[in-house]
């Protein structure tokens, strides 16, 4: 399937790439799951030509990146073959910085895989777009989505009102963060500046 233009990023665990007709079943299987609805934005029940819609849109779009507007990937885990998730990325009109969402159908969880998806997502794209900043928007009691960014690099950032937390995940990472490991390492006091 890597023709140079289905395939964004492979690695020992996931290839993130771009949706396929086949995909259609499986994306409104798990998008209607209570569980996922529960956490997401999108109404429920999610209509079954809104996803084939999804698909088509997703599996064409060229350049996919374009500024302003949503692109969301197929996530398969390596050995398993078809789709297991997804993973959104919006990249800012006006600015170095994009928004990530992601889901991940609950047969796939604790597994290792959202956390390497993001890790290969931010990657990717920071270095595609020249982007310095990558924000995921969660809601403040989705402990399991704020546990994964922090596993992945993202630190918080901001409340977004009084029901969600804005993370972010810097090119190169958070220094303030490593000089306080290095200073707890070595048994002195951070910097005062930080």
């Amino acid at each position: 399937m890597d023709d140079g233009f289905s395939v964004l990023v492979s690695t020992d665990l996931v290839t993130i790439r771009r949706f396929i007709a086949t995909d259609i079943e499986t994306l409104h299987a798990y998008r209607n799951h209570p569980e996922i609805g529960k956490q997401q934005s999108w109404l429920m029940p999610w209509d079954y030509d809104d996803a084939v819609m999804f698909v088509a849109e997703m599996a064409m779009r060229d350049p996919l990146f374009e500024r302003g507007e949503w692109a969301h990937l197929a996530i398969e885990r390596v050995g398993h073959e078809g789709l297991i998730g997804d993973i959104g990325v919006l990249w800012q009109v006006d600015d170095d910085v994009a928004e990530i969402v992601f889901t991940l159908a609950p047969d796939h969880r604790s597994l290792g895989v959202m956390t390497e998806c993001i890790r290969a997502i931010c990657t990717e794209i920071t270095a595609s777009l020249s982007l310095r900043l990558v924000a995921a928007v969660v809601e403040i009691d989705n402990d399991p989505a704020r546990d994964l960014l922090e596993r992945c690099g993202f630190a918080p950032v901001a409340l977004d009102g009084e029901e969600e937390v804005v993370y972010a995940w810097r090119t190169g990472g958070w220094p303030m963060k490593a000089a306080k490991k290095a200073a707890n390492k070595a048994g002195k006091k951070p910097p005062a500046s930080e």
